[in-house]
């Protein structure tokens, strides 16, 4: 009997112990509670036990303690466990320990339910003999083997007779390694199955053990399900839902505390911001369906291409170096960036690796991408800094033509500080209507007559002076502003020349250049249709100049498009002829009526033979296409003749007249015309 009481004492004081330790590792109360409970339990149980006279032996008192304090104890360290920080494998791997070690098991396991396919169970913990994951019956079914069973019916299962079960398939495995029971428990949580926790034993096992598993399937249960609760809240708050990848607020969290390390062993870090070019056009052209597509392709390929680099690492490896910042735009964390060289051979790789086709809903596409990169400590000391820095650079290569990379400088600063300044300015010029078009006559080179005109848009300041359109347009087309431009354009252009219509009786037409993004609008001919008939202007007066780059965005629905507006009567000319990369052969399935050679062949075609070869070749090409030819920039008389000998059509340029301001385009329309041949 006295043994009975010093057991009782040493088991309350283990347990005390334990409890001591819980609380000074700040566990849940919900635990220490029940190992207080536990402790109390096995107190009262000998107290009652002894007092009352209802031991019948001592050996059956002992069995029992032993069970009681084993239970507590596995109960304790399946409690810490399941709060312990880290993924839910180390978690179920910590508790297939405890079962081990507790319950004196040759191996122990833990199936979870699949979160994608509920009729599977895949292994997440074992411990013992076998710790691999990746091993026989790492993937069961419900339903089969004794583990798919339990996890069907949800009811434990006990038996001693391993060797000789039908349900264990390799028996020669159980006879070689001795194994001769096995104990199994579902684990439920409101009547649905979240998994299985399993044991395997060299020594027969009584009902005490499945007893033990099931004192704690219901606390390894809801550890499973809070787990997965805390994954998903943590996955929407950090991860993007799109890609998967680390979203803006993850890259940030990690960023500053890439800083923190770099500040304390001297390192330095690259951030490198890349954003598709042109992006925009994709998702309005093709649908949004598409865009999502090429954004998860381009993902792939960013990480494919980051974890082949030497030079980028990883602060923990379950984090990636790279996020989705939103939209088209990427970031990436480069560690320990000694020279300019490495990041730019990582952003080569990437700006190579992102241009190569694209096979998408049946076609093909080709993106490039523009990069900006600021570098820890020199560009800036803090997060805000760093990105926005990076931001600066990336403007500065979407500036200068895209598709390539730059590193941030001071001088930047000011640079993109005067275009946000005049950003802002054009979107108030916009609602103040302060924008304007002027003219530039378009005039047969036979007749010497202006036979139409080119609606060029200026920008008038409060001050009364004009910004030209070559500062902001490349700006406009940037951020978007180029389409309320456009539509302007577009409406004011057309009322103007049905003014112009019914005040002089010779009817010319009316040329508007159209911006990518304005064409890849869903409602483009719509607008354009919308704009004729507001000003009841004939659509047979009105030219769109559409460029090759446009077209071959998306080639197929230009040719719809083309098409529509064609069948209404309205002018198609192919802008910039010989600066894009079109195929030829789209000139003859799109409705073009004219062509118009670029300036830059014009201003050498006297001085420059392969000028004035490409030139003759155009005219040539176009005329057996039944295209007229218009050359712009024609500024002086060797030019003209030139063009003349070469029977180009039409010409459109200083020779003749600067774009003008409407009421002057008038007279000079008026006094042009009016003057015999």
């Amino acid at each position: 009997m006295i043994i009975i009481y010093l057991m009782g004492l040493f088991i309350v004081g283990y347990i005390s112990f334990d409890i001591i330790l819980i609380i000074n590792y700040q566990f849940p109360i919900e635990l220490v509670t029940g190992c207080v409970f536990l402790g109390g339990a096995v107190f009262v149980f000998i107290i009652m036990n002894v007092s009352q006279g209802t031991i019948t032996t001592l050996q059956k008192a002992e069995d029992e303690l032993f069970e009681w304090a084993r239970q507590a104890q596995l109960g304790a360290e399946i409690g810490a466990a399941l709060v312990k920080h880290g993924d839910i494998r180390s978690q179920l791997q910590l508790c297939t320990e405890s079962i081990v070690k507790n319950l004196d098991a040759a191996f122990a396991r833990i199936w979870v339910l699949d979160e994608e396919d509920e009729n599977i169970l895949k292994l997440m913990a074992s411990a013992g003999m076998y710790t691999r994951l990746d091993g026989n019956h790492s993937i069961i079914k419900i339903g089969e083997l004794k583990i798919g069973i339990i996890a069907k019916e949800k009811m434990p299962h006990l038996t001693n007779t391993v060797i000789g079960d039908p349900m264990i398939t390799d028996q020669e495995w159980a006879i070689r390694e001795g194994i001769i029971a096995f104990v199994g428990h579902p684990l439920v949580l409101s009547d649905k199955v979240a998994g299985v926790m399993a044991m395997f034993s060299k020594k027969p096992l009584q009902e005490a053990a499945l007893k033990t598993l099931a004192s704690i399937s219901d606390e390894v249960a809801l550890g499973i399900e809070r787990k997965k609760a805390e994954d998903k809240i943590y996955s929407l708050a950090y991860y993007d839902s799109l890609t998967g990848l680390p979203n803006r607020y993850f890259f940030r969290e990690l960023l500053e505390r890439s800083i923190e390390y770099a500040n304390r062993y001297k390192h330095s870090y690259a951030i490198v911001l890349i954003d598709l070019d042109d992006f925009s056009r994709i998702n309005d052209t093709l649908g949004h369906d598409v865009g999502d597509e090429l954004l998860k392709v381009v993902s792939s390929r960013l990480l494919k291409t980051l974890r082949s680099s030497d030079y980028v690492a990883r602060i923990y490896d379950e984090e990636e170096p790279i996020a989705r910042m939103g939209g088209d735009e990427f970031t990436v964390l480069l560690q320990e960036v000694n020279n300019v060289v490495n990041a730019s051979k990582v952003a080569r790789r990437i700006l190579n690796k992102l241009s190569q086709a694209y096979e998408l809903g049946g076609r093909e596409l080709f993106v490039t991408a523009s990069i900006g990169i600021a570098v820890y400590p020199d560009d800036g000391k803090n997060v805000e800094n760093l990105i926005k820095n990076a931001d600066t650079a990336l403007y500065h290569v979407k500036k200068r033509g895209k598709n390539n990379f730059q590193f941030y400088s001071k001088s930047m600063n000011e640079t993109a500080l005067e275009l946000l300044t005049l950003e802002t300015n054009l979107r108030r010029a916009i609602e103040r209507q302060d924008l304007l078009l002027y003219y530039q006559p378009k005039v047969d080179i036979t007749t010497r007559k202006i036979i139409g005109m080119e609606a060029l848009i200026r920008w008038k300041t409060p001050e009364g002076g004009l910004i030209s359109p070559a500062k902001f347009i490349p700006l406009a087309e940037e951020n978007g502003l180029i389409v309320p431009i456009g539509k302007f354009v577009l409406q004011n252009a057309c009322l103007q020349n049905k003014m112009w219509q019914e005040a002089f009786p010779e009817k010319v037409s009316v040329a508007i250049n159209v911006s990518g993004l304005q064409f890849g609008q869903k409602y483009f001919v719509q607008d354009v249709l919308t704009a004729l008939e507001d000003a009841n202007l004939d659509p047979q007066y009105l030219d769109l100049e559409i460029t090759e780059t446009i077209i071959m965005i998306d080639p197929e629905r230009a040719v719809r498009s083309l098409n529509k507006l064609k069948e209404v009567g309205i002018h198609i000319s192919l802008d910039d002829f010989g600066t894009g990369y079109s195929s030829l052969s789209y000139l003859q399935r799109l409705p073009f009526d004219a062509i118009k050679i670029d300036i830059s062949f014009i201003r050498n075609v006297v001085t420059n033979l392969n000028d004035a070869a490409i030139v003759k070749a155009i005219i040539a090409m176009a005329h057996n296409l039944n295209l007229k030819v218009v050359a712009e920039g024609v500024e002086d008389e060797q030019q003209l003749n030139f063009l003349e000998e070469h029977q180009c059509d039409i010409i459109q340029g200083y020779i003749f007249s600067p774009p003008v301001p409407a009421e002057e385009f008038f007279d000079l329309l008026t006094q042009w015309n009016d003057q015999p041949l």
